[in-house]
């Protein structure tokens, strides 16, 4: 840890601002971005989440327009989701082949289907090589043609292909009514490695743009994840769903832990060409079997329903599911006449995110006593704008386990968690918490229903929590309706208002990274007031208040400092001026720093931003006179450099009335 905040490395620093590493060392050559003291290759966290809101907001127009072109054209191969590095020269190869050819994506992914099945025995090439090739130089618009292709092993396959090349050629036509298809041919030769259980998956993966992939909201899911899942429920029966398939990962790894009959699995996708590959994959794998996969390009969000008296259409079920698992598009974009449409649909929402559209409408898919699985952003757990989609969860079903497991995505910065759901309410139920440490306990879901916002605080054990009651039973008051808050001042252009050295007409103004505990650091950047050129900024009387509380805004832990200078911030650094009758000022700026309230924001929140009302609910306990002097003594020494912190914290969880188990535990909370 540093005094600036948790560091990353350049690694983490180029996935959370969507570039390449060489892009982030050239953003550093050229002053965008810094490199943490004592260190070559490491960055504070505070200081790259600040780059990428002026990115975002369009600061920086260069470094802008570089990150959306990155956004745009860049694929690359999902480590996670390809363990055997063996494959990698291979799809590198086509990569290359793809790009240098501007070759069409769904043809490409046909072709290379077509190698697949004629690799894994399931068809013949029944003419020589140099017949293949002319065949293929002939064929508008889709390179297929039973001329090429004989011996079909099975009828569903044959068919299944067949299908697929009618819709090419009734959705890919280019405007020139030709194309080069003997250019396919070099695609096709250059497949060889057919041993993957997801092989055209993964290439279609590896092809597919970055961009195209976070407007979907899509990313693919590590096998490893995956097996968990199934592994924990293979014995469980009856039907499955996947509600948005991709190219059929969860549907294959049922099909691996015990769903002998194909008909049992079922799965949507939005993405016509992921449906197409996840059909395939499953007639590859039961290969002794004549069907058709229930596998559909569909909209589960707004199509799927459940209704027994309608056969006629594959996305009205008649059975509703034993199991759904998936890995739902998290923060998928839509237009607005989608979002009108999903708030007439799901009327219990209002957040609009898309992982809680697919749990709520599991919700309704999965039977009485069935299990719902889910991979989704640890913000579900806490984030206040999540608490839609977790009080439904709590008015609907039993949460059986909460599993973290840190950041397992490529170019994702956001935790992952998985979500083990029953369709029925339990009384009295605890539910199973496994941290990313390795420790399994569990905690009453009671405690989620009564928590504000139905904040689920997994990383909270008893013992923990039994410590945090205590603390809110002591009488207190709060911040909330008792102080002023301000945001720092957004310039628009950093650039041009902002200098890094200090002349006539500047003053002062502070960022997040200038922010350390008690104390301001010295400046390093000047501003020139100028209030109506900004593009926000708090009424001027904050700014200038007598005193007031300035603390970190992106920070997993509480930063806060005392400024009596009238300081200016920027958006990264807030303001918090309370105002509580015979609350002193420094008596909550010790309280905000000290150890037992750094426990209790973790482990309550455990968020990466401190929010207005996170703190307006932390307890704030009414003490004596005598007291509240011993610590504002204390506060003052450290405002003059004095480490104290130590002392500090023990008169403070005396006077909360901790034991001594308590204060072990919240010494031993970074352990």
């Amino acid at each position: 840890m540093d005094s600036n905040g948790h560091l990353i490395s350049l690694q983490q620093t180029a996935a959370l601002l969507d570039v390449s590493d060489a892009t982030v060392r050239n953003w550093v050559k050229h002053g965008y971005l810094s490199v943490a003291t004592n260190s070559k290759a490491k960055f504070y966290h505070d200081a790259v989440i600040e780059l990428q809101n002026r990115i975002e907001r369009g600061e920086i127009d260069r470094l802008r327009k570089r990150a959306n072109k990155k956004k745009a054209n860049n694929s690359f191969i999902p480590d996670e989701y390809l363990i055997d590095n063996s494959f990698v020269d291979e799809i590198e190869r086509i990569r290359a082949y793809f790009s240098d050819k501007s070759l069409d994506l769904a043809v490409a992914i046909f072709v290379l289907s077509l190698k697949q099945l004629v690799l894994s025995g399931e068809v013949q090439l029944s003419s020589s090589v140099q017949e293949c090739k002319a065949c293929f130089a002939e064929l508008k618009p889709s390179p297929f043609d039973y001329r090429i292709f004989s011996d079909w092993r099975r009828d569903c396959v044959k068919a299944e292909i067949e299908a697929w090349r009618v819709e090419l050629g009734t959705t890919n036509d280019n405007q020139s009514g030709r194309r080069d298809n003997h250019v396919y041919w070099g695609l096709f030769d250059l497949l060889t490695d057919v041993s993957h259980a997801d092989t055209i998956g993964i290439i279609y993966q590896s092809l597919m743009s970055v961009g195209n992939k976070a407007r979907k909201g899509s990313y693919y899911t590590p096998k490893t994840l995956i097996e968990g899942i199934l592994n924990d429920h293979q014995n469980k029966h009856g039907l499955f769903l996947d509600p948005c398939c991709g190219t059929g990962q969860f549907l294959l790894c049922a099909a691996q832990v015990g769903y002998h009959d194909p008909s049992a699995l079922y799965g949507f996708d939005l993405d016509p060409l992921a449906v197409r590959i996840a059909r395939l994959n499953l007639l590859l794998f039961y290969r002794d079997d004549e069907f058709s996969p229930n596998i559909y390009q569909a909209d589960s969000l707004r199509d799927v329903d459940y209704h027994a008296s309608s056969p006629d259409k594959p996305h009205q079920i008649q059975h509703r599911f034993d199991l759904i698992a998936t890995n739902p598009p998290w923060g998928a974009s839509y237009q607005k006449d989608e979002i009108k449409r999903f708030k007439r649909l799901y009327p219990m929402l209002d957040s609009g995110e898309s992982f809680s559209y697919f749990l709520a409408k599991s919700l309704e898919l999965v039977s009485e006593g069935g299990y719902i699985s889910f991979v989704l952003p640890e913000s579900i757990l806490n984030i206040r704008a999540h608490v839609d989609i977790r009080s439904h969860i709590l008015h609907l079903a039993t949460i059986e386990k909460i599993t973290c497991f840190g950041r397992k995505f490529k170019g994702v910065f956001t935790p992952v968690i998985r979500l083990d759901l029953l369709k029925c309410v339990t009384d009295d139920w605890r539910v199973e918490i496994k941290t990313t440490e390795g420790r399994t306990y569990h905690v009453p879901q009671a405690r989620f229903v009564s928590n504000p916002y139905c904040i689920f605080d997994v990383y909270l054990t008893d013992e923990e929590n039994q410590i945090i009651e205590q603390l809110y039973a002591l009488p207190h008051v709060t911040l909330q309706g008792t102080s002023n808050w301000a945001l720092g001042i957004v310039t628009g252009d950093n650039q041009k208002y902002l200098d890094d050295t200090w002349h006539d007409g500047l003053e002062p103004i502070y960022r997040g990274r200038d922010v350390d505990a008690y104390r301001l650091k010295q400046p390093s950047t000047f501003i020139r007031y100028r209030p109506e050129r900004f593009q926000q900024v708090a009424p001027e009387a904050k700014y200038r208040a007598k005193e007031k509380l300035i603390y970190r805004f992106i920070s997993n832990r509480l930063v806060f400092a005392y400024d009596n200078q009238q300081s200016l911030t920027l958006n990264s650094a807030n303001i918090l001026i309370p105002q509580i009758e015979n609350y002193p000022l420094k008596l909550i700026l010790g309280l905000l720093n000290s150890r037992l309230y750094q426990f209790v924001f973790r482990k309550k929140f455990n968020t990466h931003k401190v929010l207005r009302g996170d703190l307006e609910m932390l307890p704030l306990p009414l003490m004596s006179n005598s007291a509240q002097h011993a610590i504002i003594q204390l506060v003052n020494q450290a405002l003059n450099g004095h480490h104290v912190e130590t002392e500090l914290d023990k008169l403070i969880m005396k006077i909360c009335r901790l034991s001594t188990r308590q204060v072990e535990i919240i010494r031993n909370m970074d352990r």
